[in-house]
């Protein structure tokens, strides 16, 4: 059946949701995690035919909770289907902020995106969407199935290479898989580096790692106390909690059928980027019994958490790489694949879904025809505003590390609140698309004059390096950016 025959009787994406003129351009996606699957969609929207790769289906199972900020959701919304979907499967928590003995500095109140503006938190358009990744994933999973395309598990990459008029991964069954392009969403161990950078680019370990659990709520029922420290709120809303202090950086939270909670704590070499990876409780216990004002409650709940529901995340470091597109333009990395890894996960996910907005949108407008100006433009768009956010992420990672000796005698909950600026969640990235690429392609192709203006204004983008940063949060330095980053 041809991808634009319909596919289901109740498929309304289908009936309601418009698409663009068929391009006649063909995109093979490697990856079916958020970044993969919503470029599969972006690309069929816009008029492209689309065929995506996978190793395993496991990774749509696991996983923790992550925050969808405003300019994703609101583009998310434009799918008939999703709209309804993501507001119900998404959470609005109010959120607290407490020292690691338990004692509550602030709140719970909501997470305000905008200090100047009450109403921005209670706005389902200008908030963030809390999710658990698995239940995301199937909804975009199910959405890509309603328009007929079929996820092809069971392909594992092992080159990406490229040739004037197409481009194509060969697997390791001996098969190629061609198309006019060819996009790498297969995360932090592509295989796609040697050929878009010039040589592998290596991630290292950043010497932190992040204990994240997820399981049934009826595990925990028994416990009173935890219980009752982690109920739905009388608003009705869930209780998301930061535990700050020397040594912790802990959150919880509790929906009506997950319980979640996440820990950040030094890698003794033992984490691993995988999320097969489980480790027993006792591991996790081993760590908590180095900090003496470790709340009882909280012991507990890491010690009735299934063995088979906690995985120990190795958070890793990849310097910013200004090109994410090979020489000829047909192979594009998206996620993981293409960015630097962060030390807060604020903003990975939102960018990954970004990148497939841009690209789908570049393709559309640059044609068949034009490929190599398309992919060109896309990574002149994105770079420096992911290159931002990356930064904002150290930003962030300073407030956790340095604020413990603050938490111990805080009042208020201003130099622990993580920063989020209207630059990053007021953007409309479509649009954006629409009204710069242009003017982009001729800066590209001719060399005429361009300036981004979806990063932070009067901020002027400078070659930056992770150690050095880290070399700055380490010593408690400020990290003066410059521009208005609010």
């Amino acid at each position: 059946m041809s991808l634009n025959q319909s596919v289901s009787n109740g498929a309304k994406s289908l009936t309601q949701l418009a698409r663009s003129p068929l391009s006649g351009l063909s995109v093979c996606i490697v990856g079916a995690g958020p970044a993969g699957v919503y470029t599969a969609l972006q690309c069929w929207r816009k008029g492209h035919s689309v065929r995506i790769l996978e190793r395993s289906p496991v990774a749509r199972t696991q996983g923790d909770f992550f925050m969808i900020a405003p300019q994703v959701v609101n583009h998310i919304k434009t799918w008939p289907d999703m709209a309804e979907e993501n507001d119900r499967i998404s959470v609005n928590p109010r959120i607290s902020f407490h020292r690691s003995t338990g004692e509550v500095i602030s709140g719970p109140s909501p997470f305000r995106l905008d200090n100047g503006d009450a109403t921005a938190a209670l706005d389902p358009a200008t908030r963030f969407h809390f999710h658990h990744r698995p239940k995301f994933l199937q909804m975009l999973v199910s959405q890509l199935e309603r328009i007929g395309i079929q996820i092809e598990y069971g392909c594992r990459t092992t080159e990406y290479y490229e040739e004037t008029e197409k481009a194509g991964v060969r697997l390791d069954d001996g098969r190629n898989v061609e198309a006019d392009v060819v996009v790498a969403a297969d995360g932090i161990g592509t295989k796609s580096h040697k050929l878009v950078n010039g040589q592998e680019i290596r991630a290292w370990p950043s010497g932190l790692a992040g204990f994240r659990a997820a399981f049934p709520v009826a595990v925990i029922a028994d416990d009173a106390e935890i219980s009752e420290r982690t109920k739905i709120l009388d608003d009705g809303h869930p209780h998301f909690q930061l535990f700050n202090g020397a040594g912790l950086h802990m959150t919880m939270m509790r929906t009506e059928d997950t319980m979640t909670w996440g820990m950040t704590h030094k890698d003794t070499g033992t984490a691993a980027e995988s999320w097969y990876a489980n480790v027993d409780p006792a591991a996790v216990m081993d760590f908590v019994s180095t900090i003496p004002s470790f709340p009882p409650f909280a012991k507990r709940l890491v010690q009735a958490t299934p063995k088979d529901a906690i995985v120990d995340w190795k958070i890793m470091w990849r310097n910013p790489q200004p090109r994410t597109v090979s020489p000829l333009g047909r192979v594009v990395q998206v996620g993981d694949a293409a960015h630097t890894l962060l030390p807060s996960s604020m903003n990975g996910a939102n960018q990954a879904l970004e990148d497939a907005i841009y690209l789908a949108t570049c393709l559309e407008l640059g044609g068949k025809e034009n490929v190599h100006g398309s992919t060109q433009v896309h990574n002149k768009l994105r770079f420096e505003r992911v290159s931002c956010c990356q930064k904002l992420g150290f930003v962030n990672l300073a407030k956790r590390s340095n604020g413990d000796a603050k938490t111990t005698n805080a009042k208020t909950t201003k130099d622990l609140k993580p920063e989020q600026g209207r630059w990053l969640w007021k953007h409309e990235p479509e649009k954006y698309v629409y009204e710069n690429f242009a003017k982009a392609l001729d800066h590209v192709q001719e060399g005429a004059p361009f300036q981004n203006t979806n990063i932070p204004p009067g901020y002027v983008h400078e070659e930056w390096f992770v150690d050095e940063l880290m070399a700055r949060v380490e010593k408690n330095e400020p990290l003066d950016l410059g521009g208005d980053w609010s």
